[in-house]
């Protein structure tokens, strides 16, 4: 997978959902909605986080963008449509509207050891850590990924930002990359989705959403916290997303069940929630048992000889 890419990798029109959130009441309203902190986003600082159902269940995996006095979600696109009426009927009592603003916006991914250098000459910035951003001429830009050996960033632009960022990078060596290659990094890094096939069956911490600081346990109240508080204070949940990999193109699809081995026989382990197929591999997420042994065969369950190689996300905690 690792092959192909360069020092400066460009993907071009992400297919990434945006809701957009304006009003006085934004940030107050999304702090009781979410389970992150809103008092962290701020133009140069980018939050994870999720938004639950009154039962604590997942009902969209969050990356909040702040650009000036509006909030963007970030998220699959195939779960925006069905997602926005779900938080927008919580708003009727506050100053805030929520609309869809996927085709306002384009979502540009750079990725390699080069980037940085691009932006101090560009931009005059520096983006040190996961979550750092910056709003620019050409977008805010966020890095999303830190990791030495792959760095990745986020820009999202209107059309204007999006024409001069296009020039800008035009006249740098750079590479495009098919998309189909970033959200395999996604799977790769452990990127928590959720789409409509899986919204509301995962508590945020099946999702790893704990070791990614999507979630505060010292906020106020909001929509799932008792759920999610006593998941955590009580250690009541026992599942996790795992990795996984085959170097072969296996047919699976988001909410599919995978099993592992038991003696001769096979029996269910858990739930496919993201997967992609790039440079004729199979790389997905999945949620397992949180004790599964990195050892054990694992498949789809369809009766596939095809096994993956499952391993941890570099963030996890034990």
């Amino acid at each position: 997978m690792f092959n192909s890419l360069s020092t400066f990798d460009v993907f071009t029109n992400l297919p990434i959902g945006i809701t957009k959130l304006e009003g006085v009441d934004n940030r107050q309203f999304l702090q009781g909605q979410l389970t992150c902190n809103l008092d962290t986003l701020s133009e140069t600082h980018s939050q994870l986080g999720a938004h639950c159902d009154a039962k604590g269940k997942v009902l969209a995996a969050l990356r909040l963008v702040n650009i000036g006095t509006d909030i963007l979600t970030l998220q699959t696109i195939e779960n925006t449509e069905s997602h926005l009426p779900q938080l927008a009927k919580y708003a009727v009592f506050s100053k805030v509207t929520i609309t869809n603003n996927s085709l306002q916006y384009s979502c540009t991914g750079l990725a390699g050891k080069d980037i940085e250098q691009w932006l101090t000459n560009t931009f005059n910035i520096s983006l040190i850590s996961k979550d750092d951003a910056a709003v620019t001429s050409m977008g805010s830009i966020i890095k999303i990924d830190d990791n030495p050996l792959t760095p990745r960033y986020l820009v999202v632009s209107n059309e204007e930002q999006a024409k001069a960022l296009a020039v800008s990078i035009g006249e740098t060596k750079h590479q495009v990359q098919p998309n189909e290659l970033w959200f395999a990094l996604d799977c790769y890094r452990g990127v928590a989705k959720i789409t409509p096939a899986t919204q509301g069956e995962f508590v945020p911490q099946m999702l790893n959403l704990q070791m990614v600081d999507a979630i505060s346990f010292k906020k106020g109240c909001y929509i799932g916290q008792e759920t999610v508080a006593r998941m955590h204070f009580r250690g009541l949940n026992k599942r996790a997303m795992f990795i996984l990999r085959s170097s072969s193109l296996v047919a699976c699809s988001v909410g599919d069940n995978v099993e592992k081995k038991i003696g001769e026989n096979w029996r269910n382990a858990g739930t496919i929630v993201s997967v992609q197929q790039t440079n004729n591999e199979t790389i997905a997420c999945a949620i397992l048992p949180s004790d599964f042994e990195l050892s054990e065969i694992l498949r789809i369950k369809d009766g596939s000889d095809i096994h993956f190689n499952v391993t941890k996300p570099d963030y996890y905690i034990e």
